[in-house]
């Protein structure tokens, strides 16, 4: 239920426009991996068609849209759902967009279910997809197997295989758990055969049914430094082959880096904490906002963290509402705290909201182990790395002159 407040208000800023528009198609996944956040994965509802048209009409009429529509369904398996279903979703997205606007889709997908078919779609749509592999199938099968506890990484190859001989470009996610921090470069030379172009790592994360992680707080630091120095001086090797996007972020931020800018112009370039940066909309037509992974969550402080329903509340009601007035306030305190106490906060523009909340019980916290493991620790290997060539080009000057 949608409650208003009055006065209802939140201090901090919003998003200039939308990044992206997360669907939710169905909360179902065919495979049961042991480190899924997802609270509702048996569940095989799926989003409505008039459910998805009311998404769209929503982010339209709200004024959130300029250029282009970016749509990523996710927070389920997609392709669990048939070709027919999305045939339908897309053309019923463009009846309502009209022209307005460019539209761009996104799937990321386990990868078992791809065939010649999802290919076709795929490559007749320009659909931009990400598959999800942790490496090498002895790290891979350890935590992705199927429902009756099966490897899932010869299937995923399958997958992965059709869509190079379609000539469909496709980037992953790998999630490192302590099992993979030995193992760098198997990790780093898996990625480079299969072909990919780019890679984001994410290190075992506490979040949503997740409550416990291999890579606790109390787990030494030296093994995840370690892994990413293992992996920057593979990266710098390959000399672009394989773009890795935490030293991709780190660089950036470093070489962006004018030490003035104020903290909301920082916290602007993090869409997790701008509220309508990312919008959600779960298979029953529930609104979100801030990080995705919060959808479906139950907190006697926060509620379940949606904001309204599709068809029935507009922008508008969802701004002064008072589930979101608190949330949004809540975040945004935990930015302001990251910006006045952080070192690393111009590199993300004050972390994720799930992890604070998953990890430390409040939006308003600040550091998390994520911070650590996923931002800091790559922040200072870069950092270290160019400080290094640095010092040698000065060295080689000074001795150059005598």
């Amino acid at each position: 239920m949608l409650t208003v407040k009055a006065p209802a208000s939140y201090s901090g800023p919003f998003a200039k426009s939308l990044e992206i528009l997360v669907l939710q198609p169905t909360p179902f996944c065919n495979i049961d991996c042991d480190y899924c956040y997802l609270t509702n994965r048996n569940s095989t509802q799926r989003m409505s068609f008039d459910t998805v048209k009311a998404s769209v009409r929503l982010v339209l009429d709200g004024g959130l849209v300029s250029e282009r529509l970016c749509i990523v369904w996710h927070a389920g398996e997609p392709l669990v759902l048939p070709v027919s279903y999305y045939e339908r979703m897309f053309a019923a997205i463009e009846e309502e967009v009209h022209g307005r606007v460019d539209i761009s889709h996104s799937f990321q997908s386990n990868g078992t279910l791809i065939d010649d078919s999802w290919c076709q779609f795929i490559q007749k749509n320009h659909v931009r997809i990400g598959l999800s592999i942790d490496g090498p199938a002895f790290l891979h099968d350890l935590h992705r197997k199927t429902r009756h506890g099966k490897p899932t990484h010869a299937q995923v190859m399958v997958g992965a295989k059709r869509l190079r001989q379609y000539g469909i470009p496709f980037h992953v996610i790998a999630v490192v758990s302590a099992d993979g921090l030995d193992y760098a470069e198997a990790i780093f030379r898996f990625f480079e055969e299969l072909g990919v172009r780019e890679v984001g790592f994410n290190v075992e994360e506490l979040e949503g049914d997740h409550g416990s992680s291999s890579i606790s707080r109390e787990l030494a630091t030296d093994r995840i430094e370690k892994f990413w120095k293992q992996l920057y001086e593979l990266y710098e090797s390959s000399e672009g082959k394989l773009q890795i996007r935490e030293f991709e972020r780190a660089t950036r931020a470093i070489l962006g880096s004018t030490g003035k800018a104020p903290w909301q112009d920082i916290a602007a370039k993090n869409d997790q904490v701008l509220p309508f940066s990312i919008l959600s909309v779960d298979c029953q037509g529930r609104i979100s906002t801030f990080s995705p992974e919060l959808m479906g969550s139950k907190d006697a402080q926060y509620g379940d963290f949606t904001f309204g329903q599709v068809g029935q509340h507009d922008l508008a009601a969802i701004r002064t509402s008072e589930p979101f007035v608190q949330v949004a306030n809540e975040v945004m305190r935990g930015v302001k705290g990251c910006a006045r106490t952080c070192e690393y906060f111009s590199v993300c523009g004050g972390g994720a909201p799930s992890n604070k909340y998953f990890e430390n019980a409040s939006l308003s916290s600040t550091a998390t182990m994520y911070c650590r493991a996923s931002i800091q620790l790559p922040m200072h290997v870069v950092l270290s790395r160019l400080e290094s060539k640095l010092n040698l080009v000065a060295n080689h000057g000074s001795a150059g002159k005598r």
